[in-house]
């Protein structure tokens, strides 16, 4: 169904809304909402009256209403305080104040259409498969206005293999996609026809994984990379259609920098990300092919993983950096590569990442906020943003469709369940396996009860499962976006500190509030409760990761001795582990020296610890082979090893949780958009 809505045609089934001005295909759940509004006008609809009216009994919270609602208005254009479509009636509920007059669809023969396509081919199935209604109203649209340029109105999968396929490229022709995939094993680079379906594999043996590749601007060369734990490489091969050439080195990269390369606008001229080693942080220089010289770029300062994240300009010689800040802000900075100058145009605090040019070069485009479902564009200084794609699953970093309008992106469903493993009996079973997200699972002290985030409302939430009754409870009410990435438990049970991008938040199991600990928005490190008022973790102090102890109770900040990079607090003190600035290992109140089972143990895998002890057991996740390895003290062959293709599990007394994708194998697809032209 389609409706006026004063300036806005907006068509239910499509869930997109078009002005003169602009064009956005809306979240199913704010058009699902404004379809009620339109039939419903001038009433007062209260929250509940929403729930079950809208969204049919599904888990939706009242915050979730309002935040829906908000997102609805910002799609209108409408002002809360001056409302023009939606009224806010104070404790009663909504009132859509603005007209909507349902437009009568118009039955028109295929020989009476005078749009002018080409014909059928395998090369433009999707103009046959347009619901109705767009096509009506997009002729329409353009007789009205000849200058708007394409609209998105849905995407296709253009690959579907088994497991996991990353970054797209798409050659000049349109045709030819290079994409990485991994089935389970290993890393594969592949070029298919997206048409014929034909592909072939770029191999380099059996132990080397390939990929990402990039095509140079006329899609007659590709560059990618080929790489394993102990080697680095890139390779060029010529193209004609699917026949290639024989790979021809061009650098030699650092064992361990998993990197990635493009073509500038010069075939001569390339620019790659490169780290001094296995878990470095990435900087970005440029390789001139006749020389083999390279030479560093004027970049952001490094913070986190560096600069590993770029795109060039469509048509300039610019490039477009993400890079994190200081505060853990994610900002867009802008290389010129002829004058070599930086500078910045604007800054996120959000989970959100890798921003690439838009067809225009005139905005920024990246993958919503977590969790991230949406295309959005950016104007150059961040003022403004509209989205221009939705979907119903999770979307990875977009690219631009060599076709000047569509873009590509990888698609996946997060469906993390948690697994619990019983070191006394050797038993495992699934305890949390909902079909939304259970992450970082944590056993409180005495085991009885987990703390764990779930997706399940639309937000990250903490939750409460008992183990006794296999109960589950939902602890915070958040309007917000946060995402977390760690949680611990207090000793005595009645509180969780949970870390964020650049901050801890005090979560209160009674009551559900959340209290933002007044630290500095930095990268902190391995969080831990020394007692039920003091939280320690590690962050950044005078260049390396120095331990900080936060008292709750009056806001004080304690450094210890700086020859510690981390501790980590327990219940029992005994478990307590220490590391210092070179990497050796302490156990106990007192600091005493521990043989580990394997020398150089990184502390940390990203936020988190990496190496958990429990009495006589120490646990570490060895990400390499997707595995939580445990091993009693002073052994160096692993007792059990458990599965876990995420690196984060939690070990207390003889139970050890782990997190467990639903599939073995990480299944997505990479999705192109599709436009319609409006003119």
């Amino acid at each position: 169904m389609r409706w006026k809505i004063k300036s806005f045609e907006f068509c239910e089934q499509q869930q997109t809304l078009i002005n003169q001005q602009y064009k956005v295909r809306m979240e199913p759940m704010i058009s699902d909402l404004l379809g009620y509004f339109c039939r419903h006008q001038n009433q007062i609809i209260s929250k509940e009256q929403l729930l079950d009216d809208v969204w049919h009994g599904r888990y939706v919270s009242d915050n979730t209403v309002s935040k829906l609602i908000t997102k609805l208005r910002k799609v209108l254009q409408d002002d809360a305080r001056n409302p023009i479509f939606i009224v806010t009636v104070p404790k009663r509920g909504y009132r859509f104040v603005a007209e909507a007059e349902q437009v009568k669809e118009t039955k028109v023969s295929v020989a009476d259409k005078k749009v002018s396509s080409p014909k059928q081919s395998r090369h433009q199935p999707y103009l046959f498969f347009i619901p109705f209604c767009v096509i009506v109203f997009l002729v329409w649209f353009a007789l009205q206005n000849k200058t708007v340029p394409s609209a998105i109105v849905s995407a296709k999968a253009v690959t579907s293999n088994k497991g996991s396929e990353y970054f797209p490229s798409f050659a000049a022709d349109g045709v030819r996609l290079s994409y990485m995939n991994h089935d389970g094993e290993k890393f594969r680079l592949y070029v298919k026809n997206i048409y014929s379906g034909e592909q072939i594999e770029i191999d380099h043996g059996k132990d080397m994984g390939v990929g990402p590749g990039s095509w140079n601007k006329a899609g007659t060369k590709l560059v990618y990379l080929v790489g394993s734990q102990n080697s680095c490489q890139y390779f060029i091969r010529e193209f004609n259609g699917l026949e290639m050439s024989a790979p021809s080195l061009i650098y030699t990269c650092n064992a361990g920098s998993v990197g990635a390369i493009k073509f500038t606008h010069d075939d001569n001229l390339l620019i790659f990300s490169e780290a001094p080693e296995q878990g470095k942080a990435y900087s970005l220089y440029s390789l001139e092919l006749d020389s083999g010289k390279t030479q560093w770029l004027p970049q952001p300062d490094i913070y986190l993983g560096g600069n590993s994240q770029f795109d060039l300009h469509p048509t300039e010689n610019k490039l477009l950096i993400s890079s994190p800040d200081k505060q853990q802000w994610e900002g867009f900075y802008q290389l010129n590569l002829e004058t070599r100058q930086l500078s910045l145009l604007f800054k996120l605090n959000a989970y959100i990442c890798c921003g690439i040019w838009s067809h225009d070069g005139e905005h920024v485009v990246l993958m919503g906020e977590h969790p991230a479902r949406d295309i959005v564009q950016y104007t150059l200084d961040g003022s403004d943003s509209r989205v221009v794609f939705t979907g119903s699953q999770n979307l990875h970093r977009p690219e631009r469709h060599s076709n000047g309008h569509d873009y590509v992106f990888t698609a996946f469903k997060n469906d993390l369940d948690v697994e619990e493993y019983n070191m006394t009996n050797n038993t495992s079973k699934s305890i949390l396996n909902d079909t939304f997200d259970e992450r970082l699972a944590v056993l409180s002290p005495n085991t009885e009860r987990i703390a764990y985030i779930s997706l399940t409302s639309g937000n990250e939430e903490l939750w409460l499962f008992d183990r006794n009754t296999s109960k589950k409870k939902k602890i915070t009410q958040f309007k917000d976006g946060r995402h977390y990435v760690d949680l611990t438990w207090s000793p005595d049970q009645l509180k969780v500190a949970a870390l964020t991008l650049n901050s801890i938040h005090l979560i209160d199991l009674k009551s559900g509030e959340a209290r933002l600990l007044q630290l500095p928005e930095k990268e902190f490190r391995g969080i831990s409760f020394k007692s039920p008022n003091v939280v320690a973790f590690s962050m950044k102090l005078d260049s390396s990761w120095q331990v900080v102890e936060y008292n709750i109770d009056d806001n004080a900040m304690t450094r210890l001795n700086p020859k510690w990079q981390s501790v980590q607090y327990d219940v029992v003190s005994d478990d307590w582990l220490w590391v210092d600035q070179d990497g050796h290992w302490y156990q106990g109140e007192n600091a005493n020296h521990l043989n580990m089972p394997k020398q150089h143990l990184p502390v940390f895998y990203g936020r988190q610890f990496n190496v958990k002890k429990s009495g006589e057991y120490i646990a570490l996740y060895n990400w390499q082979l997707g595995k939580v390895e445990i091993y009693k003290n002073q052994t160096t062959k692993p007792l059990i090893t458990l599965d876990s293709q995420i690196g984060h599990f939690s070990m207390k007394g003889n139970i050890v949780l782990t997190s467990q994708r639903s599939s073995k194998v990480n299944d997505s697809d990479i999705y192109q958009t599709y436009s319609v032209p409006l003119h």
